[in-house]
Formats: C-alpha cells, sequence, structure tokens
C-alpha cells in the first residue's frame, strides 16, 4: 500500500441478489468488439465515452455495504454488475468542499466546510502553491479557477449536470442561472442548506454554483439542468430530462453529473417531501430513499443506447458519516469489528481518515473539520464506491485506496485533459499531487469490453498494491462468464 494511506479494509457481506429489472437491461447489452489498451498497460484508460456520475451523501462504508440499512439495491445487487471500490475515500467534512475538491482539486476552505451559509465570493482568492486558492472566506470561486467542466468545453467534450428539483421554488434558487441562491458579490445572500416539503434542492450539492468560470458563463449554465427537465417558457427554450436525453445516442452528453435531491442523496434522514415511494405518508430517507432513487434511474442509463457502447456508471458518496442510529444514519449500530471496543456509537474514526497522501492544502489544518468529536481529521472518511461498465469485471472489488482527487484525476485523463493543471499536464489543484494514482486496472479490469453476466460480489478481489506499476494479483473464485 502507498504510504499514508490508511491501511483498513472493510470486506462487503452476502451474496447479491439479481433485480429483474437490472437482468432484464443487462440482458439487452449488445456484444460489441471494441478497441482496448494493452493488458500489460496499466495506466492507459479504457475506450469510455460516455460516463455517468451520481453523487449520494454522508453514509460509511460500513453504514452501506454491511447491511445495516434498507439498501439491498445498493449494497447487494449494484456490486453484481460491476465493482465495489471498498477503500474509495471522502477529503473533507463536511459536504460542500467535497464537492468543489472532486471537480476542482480545491482543498477543504472554512467556509465550504461550513457549507457555506452566506454565498459569497471567496476571499481574497489569490493564487496559492500547487493550484490552490487562498479562502480564508467565502466559497464562491474566482473565474481564474478551472474545473473539470471547463476542461470538458475546451476538449469539445459534452456535458450536463443534472439535478433534482432544481428550480421547483424558483424564488429560492435560478434554473437558469446554474441553481444558484443569488449574486456571490459583496455580502452576498443566504444560502438554502435544507430542503423543504415542495424544493429538496440544495446548492451545496450541486458542483456549478461555486465558480465564476462557470456561473459567468450562461453556455456552461445551460448545461445544468432539473433531472426532470424543464418546459419552454418565456425567452427559454425547454430543457430535454436526463430520460429524454438517454433516449438516443447523440443526445446524450459524454459526460453526466446527475446530483438527487436532499431526500434521494440519503442525506435526510426523514424527508421533507416525496421519496419515490409512491406513498405520500412515507418520508422514509437515508439510504432506503437513495435504493428508490437508484432504482429509477440506473436501470434507465443502463439500457440506454450510450451505456451499451461505451458507458460506465460511478455511484460515490461525498464524504463519510458514523453508521449509528446516534446520527441518524443507520437502523441499526454496527457489530462487524473484531475488536469488541469498536463496536460502541463513539467509533468514529473510519469516518474522519484520508488515504492517497491527501494535503490539508493553506486554508486549514483539519480537512475533517474536527467532524464526530475527534481532535485529528485528515480526511473525509472511507465511504465506498461503485463503478458498472462493460470494461468492468461484475462482481468484482479492489481495495486500492482512491479519494475523489483520484476521481478528478481519472475523469481528466479519461476524456483527455494534457495540457494545463498544476502539474502542466492536465490535472487541477490537488489531482495534480505527485504520485496521486488514478483509476488503473484494478478498476478498468475487463478491457476487451466483453459484456459479462452478473456475479457475486467478491468473485475477483484485488489488493491494494505498493506502486502503479506493480502487476495486479487478483483472488478471483470464479469465471467471467459472457453474456449470450
Amino acid at each position: 500500500m502507498k504510504p499514508g494511506c490508511a491501511s483498513v479494509v472493510r470486506r462487503s457481506t452476502g451474496v447479491p441478489s439479481f433485480a429483474t429489472t437490472i437482468i432484464v437491461t443487462l440482458a439487452m447489452l449488445v456484444v460489441t468488439s471494441c478497441a482496448a489498451p494493452a493488458g500489460n498497460d496499466q495506466h492507459k484508460s479504457p475506450p469510455i465515452g460516455h460516463v455517468w456520475t451520481i453523487i449520494l451523501e454522508n453514509k460509511s462504508y460500513e453504514a452501506t455495504f454491511t447491511g445495516l440499512n434498507q439498501n439491498d439495491y445498493l449494497w447487494k445487487t449494484l456490486p453484481s454488475y460491476g465493482l465495489l471500490l471498498r477503500q474509495y475515500y471522502g477529503t473533507g467534512h463536511f459536504s460542500l468542499d467535497n464537492y468543489i475538491s472532486l471537480v476542482a482539486g480545491q482543498a477543504p476552505t472554512p467556509d465550504n466546510q461550513n457549507d457555506c451559509p452566506q454565498y459569497k465570493d471567496v476571499q481574497p482568492g489569490s493564487p496559492g502553491a500547487d493550484g490552490q486558492v487562498n479562502a480564508s472566506s467565502g466559497c464562491v470561486y474566482p473565474a481564474s479557477l478551472p474545473t473539470l467542466f471547463n476542461q470538458l468545453d475546451g476538449n469539445k467534450v459534452s456535458w450536463k449536470v443534472y439535478v433534482q428539483d432544481m428550480g421547483n421554488t424558483p424564488s429560492r434558487e435560478d434554473p437558469y442561472h446554474c441553481g444558484i441562491p443569488g449574486p456571490p458579490a459583496g455580502a452576498g445572500v443566504p444560502d438554502p442548506g435544507s430542503a423543504t416539503a415542495q424544493d429538496q434542492y440544495v446548492p451545496k450539492h450541486n458542483p456549478v454554483p461555486w465558480f465564476h468560470s462557470l456561473i459567468d458563463n450562461p453556455a456552461d449554465c445551460a448545461k445544468v439542468v432539473p433531472l426532470g427537465g424543464l418546459p419552454a417558457t418565456a425567452g427559454h427554450p425547454a430543457e430535454n430530462s436526463l430520460a429524454q436525453d438517454l433516449a438516443r445516442e447523440a443526445t446524450t452528453p459524454q459526460f453526466s453529473w446527475i446530483s438527487p435531491n436532499n431526500c434521494s442523496d440519503a442525506h435526510d434522514a426523514t424527508c421533507k417531501g416525496d421519496n419515490l415511494s409512491g406513498d405520500p405518508n412515507n418520508h422514509q430517507g437515508g439510504l432506503y430513499a437513495a435504493d428508490l432513487f437508484l432504482k429509477q434511474v440506473v436501470p434507465e442509463i443502463m439500457k440506454s443506447p450510450a451505456f451499451q457502447h461505451d458507458g460506465m456508471i460511478q455511484i460515490i458518496f461525498d464524504e463519510a458519516f458514523p453508521p449509528y442510529k446516534m446520527y441518524g444514519n443507520s437502523i441499526a449500530d454496527f457489530t462487524g469489528d473484531t475488536t469488541a471496543s469498536l463496536n460502541t456509537p463513539t467509533d468514529t474514526a473510519q469516518s474522519i481518515i484520508a488515504c492517497c497522501n491527501e494535503l490539508p492544502g493553506p486554508n486549514t489544518t483539519q480537512p475533517g473539520f474536527q467532524a464526530f468529536g475527534q481532535d485529528t481529521t485528515p480526511g473525509g472518511g472511507i465511504t465506498g464506491a461503485v463503478f458498472i461498465s462493460r470494461f468492468i469485471r461484475p462482481g468484482s472489488i479492489t481495495d486500492q485506496p482512491y479519494n475523489h482527487y483520484s476521481w478528478l484525476r481519472s475523469m481528466e485523463d479519461l476524456f483527455q485533459a494534457k495540457t494545463g493543471g498544476t502539474d502542466g499536464e492536465g490535472h487541477l489543484g490537488y489531482a495534480g499531487a505527485e504520485g496521486l494514482r488514478p483509476f488503473g486496472v484494478d478498476v478498468y479490469n475487463n478491457p476487451d469490453g466483453r459484456a459479462l453476466q452478473p456475479a457475486p460480489s467478491g468473485i475477483a478481489i484485488y489488493p491494494a498494491t505498493a506502486s502503479s506499476d506493480d502487476p495486479e494479483k487478483p483472488i478471483v473464485t470464479g469465471p467471467a462468464v459472457p453474456v449470450r
């Protein structure tokens, strides 16, 4: 394992069950011949042409992937169609700093750790070392700071951000202006931090409003749309929904970011509004509500022409929260640790640790914001993640540590950002940190792109390696079976 990375490894439990809707979807996959990188190339990205990143909220690995919650779809079913990343980490606490790390490589700052209750410009906003911005206050970064979305624009890669509920209450946020709550100049405006019964959108879970390089460009704001689309109004054309865009590959963006609302992303334990259950009296949130959302959206993506051709779905979390009833994050307490003393509601260590030599940056010494009563909080904790693609073996697991900066570096590599950035090779902020590993062959572990049948999670396990140049030696307990 890489020096400086946490070495705690969690095992998934249980044998995945297969949801009928997804089995039908996978059976529809067309087996095509795809160009693939050489088998011994540890660094080359596969020919993935379409990515959907779905970001959920505030759950540790134990909370999500060990059976403590009513979320069998994410815990059991989806890993059987792809890869479970057991050592995926957030970079800070609380929500907003993780979104900013993901798309711009910026380390946490005081105000974005506090989820920016006042929507206002960063001050002083001057450039710092390693591609960081000096930010003693404020959350909206100057136009000089580029994001992944600007890089995609520069490479003529189509993209959209789909945000559930954005614009339900136009007086709270402007759906035609990237979902911002108002102008950030001067003292700024109050930033809605919680949901309402009519509008469960919150700006802190939208990665775009925090960058002048995006919100000052109407063409970019036109790519930030409600998940369900918008009807035409005076001065504004209709905006397609995700479902409409998925109908044809030609209308599907090459990169899609999906932010569910504060209920569907598992943030709220009790939802203020609809949780997609169909029962107006059912307001259960958490991973139960996230499962309902994923059961609707993931099959919709998987049956699309773009996904069948060359797609990848990523389900990630922003940060880890302990899996205990005291935090409202679980229906049970964690009892799976062999050390009995760790099976108490005060065991929060897995939710504030870091990996991958994460640096704190110039604006705070504690990326983890001393969350959950901890004194030393170097990161956002272990969240886990699930990736699904024809270039990923179903049922596989990787124990290689990755974090949000790794994700950004990997997306930059995948979409050919090769110039600029901190390192001069297209990697922004701490995504350009020396030695940071992008996703490797432990992730892209089905390089020929054959469509494979679902398999129990754990059928192929990729242990962590000390160097990205080390050969992968997966522990394989069953064959990969092609879809026929």
